[in-house]
């Protein structure tokens, strides 16, 4: 490596060196592409200390490089010193891994697959699948919980005018006899809180120019929107956030909005309403949030000012997720109306 040259991107040229393309490691470790490539540009930011320590250690041992060197470099660069590594050494033999010599990436012969190389990708591989299929039990859970849940039915009291299509019956001091169907969340079936919630949501001002209403009806959202045979596709990804948690919601046309947070296992309805273009929400939670929105190209979304552009897209197919704090996990499903 020359000593003006950068390890990252010495890495790349490595990389480059041996014919080895960013999809057959992406293939082989499971990493996101844009990972990879923020590894080779020198872009650490992009994730958590830990994850990226891990990433970068997992490329280097596939294209042949030598990963506690790169860690090494990696330190350094990131904070100036190498601090005592706690990564898991899967070498059998340390004195004679130690012995060798550091790796020349500009005259390097063809990297050897070794059987710790392959017991470091099968434990990859293996966390993977781990991984994915708890991802899959809890979709699994939730789709039976969505079966079982009750359709939610409308009543109008005969003492009480007809409020014009786009009002909504209310979510805070409802009767109990009247209301107890509206105020049960359709993702989670779990009881509602019935007083206000200290640092409830705050409605932002915004424009009040109307906009032309494409809905269908001008229902609230419910199980019926969202059935199983409709499901379009679903991801679990890992989005690391730290508290206070909030999600801010702007409408860009006539929309349906449904979201409720859990906290301590009881579930408390912030919105279900439809509402028209050019508004703003911002919820708080402290553990869980769960959202249902009509179409994905109607709003925009953030969590703690993070926007989820990249995640949601804007399709027109409505969307049925929720955020879990403690596990850093966004669950997205897409629905087809």
């Amino acid at each position: 490596m020359k000593s003006t040259e950068a390890f990252f991107d010495a890495l790349k040229s490595h990389r480059e060196s041996q014919n080895i393309e960013i999809s057959e490691i992406c293939d082989f470790t499971k990493i996101n592409p844009k990972y990879i490539q923020a590894i080779e540009s020198g872009d650490f930011t992009v994730l958590p200390t830990v994850y990226m320590r891990l990433f970068l250690r997992a490329y280097a041992e596939f294209i042949g490089a030598d990963s506690t060197k790169a860690l090494e470099d990696y330190e350094l660069l990131t904070t100036g010193t190498i601090q005592k590594k706690m990564d898991i050494d899967l070498k059998s033999n340390d004195a004679k891994e130690k012995a060798q010599p550091n790796v020349n990436f500009e005259n390097e012969a063809p990297p050897q697959i070794t059987p710790q190389k392959i017991a470091t990708g099968a434990a990859v591989i293996i966390g993977l699948f781990l991984v994915l299929y708890w991802a899959g039990q809890i979709t699994s859970e939730q789709n039976i919980e969505l079966e079982k849940a009750p359709v939610p039915t409308e009543t109008i009291s005969p003492d009480t005018a007809p409020e014009p299509p786009i009002e909504t019956i209310p979510l805070e001091d409802t009767n109990p006899d009247i209301g107890a169907v509206e105020k049960k969340s359709p993702i989670i079936d779990k009881p509602v809180s019935p007083e206000p919630v200290q640092g409830e949501p705050s409605i932002l001002p915004v424009s009040t120019s109307s906009t032309t209403s494409t809905l269908p009806n001008q229902l609230p959202l419910n199980s019926n929107d969202f059935l199983v045979e409709n499901k379009d596709r679903e991801s679990t990804n890992i989005l690391k956030l730290f508290a206070p948690y909030t999600i801010s919601i702007t409408t860009l046309e006539a929309t349906k909005l449904n979201l409720s947070k859990l906290t301590d296992g009881v579930q408390t309805v912030l919105i279900n309403e439809v509402i028209e273009g050019e508004r703003e929400f911002e919820f708080n939670f402290e553990s869980t949030i769960n959202f249902e929105f009509w179409s994905n190209a109607h709003i925009k979304v953030k969590l703690n000012e993070i926007p989820l552009d990249n995640f949601l897209s804007d399709d027109g197919l409505s969307v049925r997720g929720s955020y879990e704090a403690e596990k850093s996990q966004l669950y997205l499903g897409f629905y087809r109306q």
